[in-house]
């Protein structure tokens, strides 16, 4: 048996949040950690919950229902990389 611990939906959508963050810190020129997760999380967030929002059995925690990563969904992880992104700010200007 073989147990598989993400899936396609939510390798895309941490792709597209990335890739969204990596742009954007492109474009303003800064390239600290801190800043790419503080707009991963919030895009990884919405993507998923926009994605799940659609399905007709709105389940929030599943992750056959939406975006997961290590069985968790990826709008958690994007909270939580919106939290660790704020933490390594303050602490990298602190």
């Amino acid at each position: 048996m073989v147990v598989v611990i993400f899936n396609l939906v939510g390798v895309l959508i941490i792709a597209i949040a990335f890739g969204i963050a990596l742009g954007i810190g492109h474009l303003a020129g800064v390239t600290a950690e801190g800043l790419m997760m503080i707009i991963a999380g919030p895009v990884c967030a919405a993507l998923d919950l926009v994605y799940r929002s659609r399905r007709p059995d709105r389940r929030w925690f599943h992750p056959r229902f939406g975006g997961a990563l290590f069985f968790i969904p990826v709008w958690v992880l994007g909270i939580l990389w919106l939290v660790l992104g704020i933490l390594y700010t303050i602490q990298r200007h602190a």
